[in-house]
């Protein structure tokens, strides 16, 4: 069964973004996902515009893309923007001149084109688009409210955020209100994979031998970590999991989580009722990562 995929990231403040979409369009060409859209949760201007540029250069350039439009948050182009702008200013794609639409509404047309039940969101990045999502009002899309939207459209949440079972994590810290609401109130079961998922996992050698200099994953990581390094691998084993599932990598810790909504420290307590489930390592890191890397040279 074909997986409709909406994906909401980051992308800039780490380049495991880049690998995370190459992945995701690895895996819709072997027809084990569908892209249906994608969103970046910070105020870079250079986040939509990176994304497009990806998805344009892997054949997608008609995906929909929307962005957070709220100023201000993690927008700094010294530190945020080591390759984000790089690609969009050197990649045709549609947002280097102009902004791209608000990440909600986006969500919501997505959510509302799909079949009830049909789509996995992937969130790797701070979960402030999710909470606007929530909040948000009915309108041209569909008469339901942001809650009742997801209630019906949503399959799952696969979120890249925690450090399980007990911890801090980058992108709860960020924005520690929105990972604390969003985790509270989603109405449909949540996967999380942790820090300690992907921290060990590291990919990327093979871009430097298996793909030419000017391709974008690639110039990506260049930019980020120098020429021939590797990276830890967070947000692609989100969407590694959210594709093919937890076997034969992880097992699944079911149970609640809560985040503090002041420091995004995150605490589990064990339920097996429970509607939150943590992903836990049973093989090698260096087998994931040998899936991994297979996938981002497509």
């Amino acid at each position: 069964m074909t997986i409709r995929i909406l994906l909401d990231t980051d992308i800039g403040p780490d380049c495991d973004d880049v690998g995370a979409v190459a992945v995701l369009h690895a895996l819709e060409k072997s027809g084990e996902v569908r892209i249906a859209g994608m969103t970046h949760c910070t105020s870079s201007k250079w986040g939509a515009g990176c994304l497009d540029a990806l998805n344009t250069f892997y054949g997608r350039g008609d995906i929909p893309i929307g962005t957070l439009t709220l100023p201000g948050f993690l927008e700094e182009d010294s530190i945020y923007a080591k390759y984000n702008k790089g690609i969009t200013l050197g990649y045709p794609n549609r947002y280097q001149q102009q902004p791209a639409p608000d990440a909600v509404d986006i969500m919501r047309k997505v959510l509302a084109e799909g079949e009830d039940g049909e789509t996995v969101i992937v969130a790797i990045g701070p979960l402030i688009n999710l909470m606007d999502l929530l909040e948000s009002e009915g309108d041209q899309h569909s008469p339901l409210n942001g809650m009742q939207l997801v209630s019906a459209k949503v399959k799952s949440l696969v979120a890249m955020g925690g450090h399980f079972p007990t911890g801090k994590e980058w992108n709860f810290e960020m924005h520690p209100a929105s990972a604390a609401y969003v985790v509270s109130n989603w109405p449909t079961n949540i996967v999380f994979t942790g820090f300690e998922i992907g921290a060990p996992i590291h990919t990327g050698r093979r871009l430097y031998t298996d793909l030419p200099e000017s391709h974008p994953l690639r110039r990506s990581y260049e930019w980020y970590v120098g020429e021939g390094e590797t990276r830890h691998s967070w947000d692609l084993t989100a969407v590694l999991y959210a594709a093919r599932g937890h076997h034969p990598f992880w097992e699944l810790e079911t149970g609640t989580a809560t985040v503090d909504a002041q420091t995004g420290e995150n605490v589990w307590a064990q339920n097996p009722n429970g509607k939150h489930a943590y992903l836990r390592a049973v093989t090698s890191p260096s087998l994931v990562a040998e899936v991994l890397e297979q996938l981002m040279i497509h």
